[in-house]
């Protein structure tokens, strides 16, 4: 029996490449006992591993493998830190506070040795000295004496059967790393020092196959192609050797040098003995699966946590439901939901997260629970959710029940804008010792996979970013198998074969797929505990430079820690945007979680697809089955957001429910019993709450078991367990044969691809209120929009929808411009207009923006000058974007005159200091004011539009929409505007143009991919158009990569008000309009030249083909 104590596996990121659960099943195969884990710089698979190995029957040890450095700061190499288990946690809890301790290290994480020896301390860790360590590195330079001086040091330095030797032998040729002669020094050095030494292989892999990816993973972790990495594996054999090929090694290592002939048993004994020492109860060693709290006190509480949950519950339910017929049922759900808290020890766990929602809301900030969470009368009564559960028919089991007896997880959805400072508020409440963010493990995924793969290869970065530009929302394992089937990678899947580079680039790709690549903040986990979180998670700091937990979302129920999911949404922000323009114009409030949910007018708006901009339902695909549904109450939201998702569009469900609710077919609910809760989807099962009422409703099990069968549908294995119990149980109770095997058809089928009724009305409320706003008071709210940008669409298409709209966005403009942006009242009328923002000034820095702000209005140009000292290209541009047209009485004849002026200027750069720092403002001590600017042009204003000049300088155009330059064109051919689509009929065959605002790949029934693309032409809302698989096949990539395109193809009705075009064919619009412009160059010059008349014949003859007879448009004159 063998027992590996150094392994790494791929959680150890760009170094190991087998995950945990691997490594375990192979040691179980191997029939070995005990796996440690020694991840690089962390213990970022640990949970993983002790799981695996629990699941395996093996026990599992952890460490990490951790740089060390010295006093000074002199690095010391790496070594190896093992926890010692059967310590009630003392050596996990240390190794915990080690890895810590490194992270807080300027930069690479490194543990001074003083703070390993302390945290050593009480027999809780052992330190492997391998040949990474400064005694290995100077055992491979064959400096004895520095060796035994190195060694020495640790001794003294750690307590006592703290140290240990490690041996590492991969049969290397000699005089190369991990060669035996090495191996074999070490050893006889650690024995003259009377210091045990152990075995172990440094384990990078699991298989002597993985060798080629650990090769990649080096590429990849030093920047270098595998032709010039120096420390190249020269074999591929830091794998899980087994017992056998463990003793060879060692029976080489001994043999190698002057050993007696016991030295081999005595390396295997000493491995095993540490193995034991490190063997780790998961329970009392590591407290898996035991949940800490915040401490009563800690969360306010301070009597019986029980009895304060349901004191504070009651007394919200009277608040509630003082008027509604529906306070009865409230205080008797109430009761029901507070017997399983009461059963499963959770009333602290509840007020913790009452307490955060409390927090939040004293912070002025918009909240809004979502998930299951809101199926519970108990977070509403707390003021966590504010989605009424009752009426909607939610079910608390769908959150928990006592046949679920982990942790519920309670998402909260915060504005985006302020999620930092909540995050520094809860750490300033609660301490550090108590919370922590929570990381995830970002994996490869196909861009990145084929960009490390290809530096491997050593091709240089044009060709690698070619090849990552045609791989498009697929998998790196899926890599050859897109080649085959996406018609827009036609050309390069011939290039490929063409190549065997390139065939190698793919085979490399596939083998990155899904690795762990890198560690980042979760962007919303945040962990609470008792004062023990620290020593029962590592954590490291975050981008944001707060702690964060090296363990992710997997990882914090089997560890007992309570995870929030406290999502800073950006419509949350743009609503409280909204509200607060609205306060500040008006002096009125308006409370969005008291707005009535049956609005005639919101719904309207609803119904016309008009829904830019609203949450949930803006995408092509969210406006045509808008279009189709034509939603009429607040449940009818949430039927459509459920029905927007993976697993129904793949199950046909849309087409189903839409054919029952408009009479096209009967709705059928199998059996009249299952009729109260499939009524509300015309019989087609959507809800995992309508599954849940399946299962209680055929086999009386209850509703909390019967959401632990529903979780069982998406695990095949499970099924003819589930299946037997249900005939069984659904004839008992009287059922025929023939409906019992139509519901276990319907069951069978579903899956686990439903979607809880509870997130459909938890995101159904911001729709309605999104709606709500921009239906009666659309300038603040696309004034949110612009500011905080929470959906799909550039901004540039927001100002499009506010001219559509009626309202007027009025430029940048430094008298009146902040930071966000602002509605302001027009002429003194009732007219409201929104300012663009600062921010969106490109090059114009943080520190300008806040003087112009701080020193706002202006007298005089030189006044601006002299206050706000902004940089000449600062100045450039406010002026070229009409930033400055207040200082020229706002003519813009003379805009041009500014510009020449400002670049005309010359002077001396002058330094001054603001806000602590120090920068150069190339602009002359001159007056501005006393005469006229010199009267040239500028030649950068010079035959462009103003709205060249805006998308140049802002990203997004003010004075007029890009697509006006080809509006002449557009009539010519007989393009059809956008906002006219509505009024033909279905068939109808249209020329459509414009730029490409969004590409969407929806997964469809049957896996055929459909391609939604957003074309907006200024007319009036974005088209959609739908290219369906023939279309692909004949279009290939220009699909995806043309930017503004022309299209034709026929029309397509969702509903009175809901139209997209089928998409059969499309151009490159540029292309088209330089086309047609030689053209009429080509007819212009026909009566000098034959030649030219006949271009003129076939440019004329092709562009006939694109144009359409049907339906003749006169565009606008273009005005800017």
């Amino acid at each position: 029996m063998f027992s590996h104590l150094h392994v790494a596996s791929a959680y150890s990121t760009h170094f190991g490449v087998t995950l945990p659960e691997a490594l375990a099943e192979q040691t179980r195969e191997q029939n070995g006992s005990f796996l440690a884990l020694t991840d690089r710089d962390g213990l970022y698979g640990a949970v993983k591993h002790v799981r695996a190995c629990v699941a395996e029957g093996i026990r599992p040890g952890l460490g990490a493998d951790l740089a060390v450095h010295d006093d000074d700061g002199q690095p010391l190499g790496r070594v190896v830190v093992l926890a010692h288990g059967n310590l009630d946690g003392r050596g996990y809890a240390a190794l915990c506070r080690a890895v810590s301790a490194a992270h807080r290290s300027p930069g690479q994480p490194s543990i001074a040795r003083t703070r390993l020896a302390e945290l050593a301390g009480l027999s809780c860790l052992t330190v492997l000295l391998g040949p990474a360590s400064d005694v290995g590195q100077s055992v491979e330079r064959r400096d004895t004496d520095a060796a035994g001086s190195c060694l020495s040091t640790w001794l003294r330095t750690m307590p006592p059967q703290s140290v240990a030797g490690e041996i590492v032998c991969h049969l290397a040729e000699p005089g190369t790393t991990g060669s035996v002669t090495p191996a074999t020094r070490m050893l006889a050095l650690f024995e003259h020092a009377a210091v045990p030494a152990v075995l172990t292989n440094a384990v990078r892999y699991g298989t002597p196959d993985e060798a080629v990816t650990a090769d990649l993973a080096d590429a990849a972790r030093t920047l270098t192609a595998l032709a010039d990495l120096e420390q190249l594996q020269s074999n591929g054999q830091a794998w899980l050797k087994p017992e056998g090929a463990m003793r060879q090694v060692a029976r080489m290592v001994v043999d190698a040098g002057l050993h007696d002939d016991g030295a081999v048993d005595r390396l295997f004994r000493d491995t095993e003995l540490l193995a034991d020492r490190c063997s780790l109860d998961p329970d009392s060693d590591i407290g898996l699966g035991r949940p800490r709290m915040p401490e009563a006190r800690i969360i306010g509480v301070t009597g019986d946590p029980l009895t304060e949950l349901r004191a504070r519950a009651s007394a919200g339910i009277d608040g509630l439901y003082s008027h509604s017929a529906l306070g009865e049922a409230a205080h008797a759900r109430l009761a029901h939901e507070l017997k399983t808290v009461e059963q499963l020890g959770f009333a602290g766990y509840f007020l913790t997260v009452a307490r955060v929602a409390d927090i939040i809301r004293g912070m002025g900030i918009r909240i809004q629970a979502r998930g299951s969470g809101v199926g519970s009368v108990l977070n509403y009564a707390l003021r966590t959710s504010s989605v009424e559960p009752i009426s909607n028919g939610l079910l608390w089991e769908r959150f928990l029940s006592p046949e679920r007896q982990t942790l519920p997880d309670i998402d909260i959805d915060v504005e985006s804008a302020r999620r930092h400072d909540i995050y520094r508020t809860l750490f300033d409440t609660f301490g550090s010792d108590r919370v922590s963010l929570m990381s995830m493990t970002n994996a490869y995924r196909g861009r990145g996979a084929v960009r490390d793969a290809g530096l491997a290869l050593g091709m240089n970065h044009e060709e690698v970013a070619a090849v990552a530009k045609q791989i498009w929302r697929f998998n790196a394992r899926d890599f050859r198998r897109a080649l085959a089937e996406k018609p827009e990678l036609a050309d390069f899947a011939a290039e490929v074969r063409a190549s065997s580079q390139l065939e190698l680039l793919v085979d490399l790709t596939a083998k990155l797929d899904r690795l762990p690549r890198h560690i980042s903040v979760h962007p919303c986990g945040v962990i609470l505990s008792d004062a023990s979180l620290l020593d029962r998670t590592p954590v490291q700091a975050s981008g944001m430079g707060l702690p964060m937990s090296q363990f992710d979302k997997h990882d914090m129920d089997p560890m007992g820690l309570i995870k929030l999911d406290i999502l800073g949404v950006r419509m949350q922000s743009a609503m409280a945007h909204a509200v607060e323009e609205h306060h500040r114009l008006s002096g009125e409030s308006i409370d969005l979680d008291r707005i009535p949910l049956d609005d005639p007018a919101t719904f309207e708006l609803i119904r016309s697809t008009r829904t830019l901009g609203i949450f949930q339902i803006e995408s092509p695909g969210q406006m045509e089955l808008v279009g189709k549904l034509q939603p009429r109450v607040f449940n009818d939201l949430t039927v459509e957001i459920s029905l927007f998702r993976p697993g129904p569009m793949k199950n046909n469900m849309p087409l189903k429910y839409l054919q029952a609710r408009h009479g096209e077919v009967a709705p059928d609910y199998i059996h009249p019993r299952f009729e109260p809760f499939l009524r509300e989807t015309e019989g087609v099962v959507i809800f995992h709450e309508q599954v849940m009422h399946l299962f209680n409703e055929l086999t009386g099990c209850g509703l909390g078991r019967a959401d632990v069968f529903r979780r069982h549908l998406g695990k095949p294995e499970q099924l003819p367990r589930i299946e037997e119990f249900v005939r069984e149980r659904a004839a008992e109770r009287g059922f025929a044969p023939d409906v019992i095997d139509r519901v276990w058809t319907v069951l069978a089928g579903f899956g686990s691809f439903g979607f809880a009724k509870a997130h459909g009305a938890a995101f159904a409320l911001p729709t309605y209120q999104s709606a709500w706003l921009k239906t009666h008071h659309p300038a603040v709210f696309l004034a949110g929009l612009l500011t905080h940008a929470p959906g799909m669409w550039p901004k540039d298409l927001i100002v499009a929808e506010a001219r559509n709209l009626g309202v007027p966005v009025l430029g940048l403009d430094v008298q009146s411009s902040a930071l966000d942006y602002r509605v302001e009242q027009i002429d003194g009328g009732g007219q409201r207009g929104i300012r663009l923002a600062l921010p969106e000034l490109a090059g114009c820095t943080a520190a300008e923006r806040a003087r112009i702000v701080r020193h706002q209005p202006f007298t005089s140009l030189q006044d601006f000058r002299d206050r706000v000292r902004p940089r000449r290209s600062t100045f450039e541009a406010l002026a070229r974007v009409g930033a400055l047209d207040s200082f020229i009485g706002y003519d813009r004849a003379r805009r041009h005159e500014l510009l020449a002026h400002i670049q005309s200027l010359r002077g001396t750069a002058v330094t001054i200091h603001d806000d602590q720092l120090a920068f150069d403002v190339p602009l002359p001590v001159l007056e501005y004011e006393g005469s006229r600017f010199t009267a040239v042009t500028s030649l950068e204003l010079r035959g462009r539009t103003q709205s060249d000049l805006e998308l140049q300088s802002l990203g997004l155009a003010v004075a007029g929409h890009q697509m006006a330059r080809y509006y002449p064109l557009f009539t010519e051919l007989g393009v059809t505007p956008a906002a006219e689509l509505v009024n033909l009929p279905g068939g109808t065959e249209v020329l459509l143009a414009g730029v490409r605002r969004a590409t969407n790949t929806p997964p469809m029934r049957g896996g055929r991919r459909v391609v939604f693309v957003s074309l907006d032409d200024g007319s009036g809302p974005v088209s959609n158009v739908v290219f369906f698989h023939d279309a692909q096949e004949r279009i290939g990539g220009p699909v995806f990569h043309t930017h503004q395109m022309l299209v034709r193809g026929r029309t397509r009705r969702s509903g009175a008000k809901g139209v997209s075009v089928t998409g059969e064919n499309l151009w490159d619009l540029t292309d088209v309009s330089r086309r047609v412009a030689t053209r009429h160059a080509a007819e212009a010059a026909a009566r000098h030249a034959d030649r030219a008349h006949d271009l003129a014949d076939e440019l004329a003859a092709e562009l006939a083909a694109m144009a359409t007879e049907n339906v003749h448009h006169l565009w606008p004159r273009r005005t800017a």
